[in-house]
């Protein structure tokens, strides 16, 4: 064997298998409102059949999983996730949004759902934006009572791990603002003349003065 081919070894061509049926499937899958990228590929794949008789076998198996996404069955279930997503679920993934909007993780979801309010994730991408622990914090930091409610006092705790400025441990202050975003809620309080933005965990209740 010469050195080029052992650099460069012949490509195998892959194996091609018959689609029983094949023919019928494709145009009866063709009648259904596919996606443009979904109908694009099938395109391809029919006109390959049409022209050699065969596909990989890789090229059934995404025939079959486009027959099963487009079944009667699948449809209904993702046309019911629809309705459920707009009258139950937005508000969340809304909020999970614009957390995920500031990290590198779901950026494109989440400027998606951000932006466009007929866009409708699929239940996968809306469980994996809104289940996990850190989308469970942002949702109870967005909808919780504030814990610290505007025109309070409160106490700055003297904890460096929260709190880096020592000049402000054991502060009291009064609370001017409240901003429900991010993984913890927080607070912006007026404290040695200043304004000061602390997440709420920095804070704790002023002591009531004994009668």
């Amino acid at each position: 064997m010469s050195h080029w081919h052992q650099m460069y070894p012949k490509r195998q061509r892959s194996e091609r298998v018959e689609v029983p049926n094949g023919e019928a499937r494709f145009e009866a899958l063709m009648t259904k409102e596919l996606k443009e990228g979904d109908r694009k590929f099938a395109e391809s794949m029919q006109k390959q059949l049409k022209d050699q008789g065969k596909l990989s076998p890789k090229q059934v198996e995404c025939l079959d999983r486009m027959e099963q996404r487009y079944s009667p069955a699948s449809v209904l279930k993702r046309q019911q996730w629809e309705m459920s997503y707009k009258a139950e679920h937005r508000p969340a993934a809304l909020i999970c949004a614009n957390y995920y909007i500031t990290t590198m993780y779901f950026r494109d979801l989440a400027l998606k759902i951000g932006s466009d309010e007929n866009f409708v994730p699929t239940e996968k991408q809306f469980n994996a934006l809104t289940k996990n622990k850190y989308a469970q914090k942002a949702i109870i930091a967005a909808t919780a009572p504030p814990a610290f409610p505007i025109g309070s006092l409160c106490k700055v705790r003297a904890n460096f791990n929260l709190v880096s400025n020592p000049k402000l441990h054991d502060q009291m202050g009064l609370v001017v603002a409240n901003h429900a975003k991010g993984l913890y809620a927080s607070s912006t309080i007026l404290v040695n003349g200043e304004n000061v933005k602390l997440e709420d965990r920095c804070l704790k209740a002023a002591a009531k003065k004994k009668k």
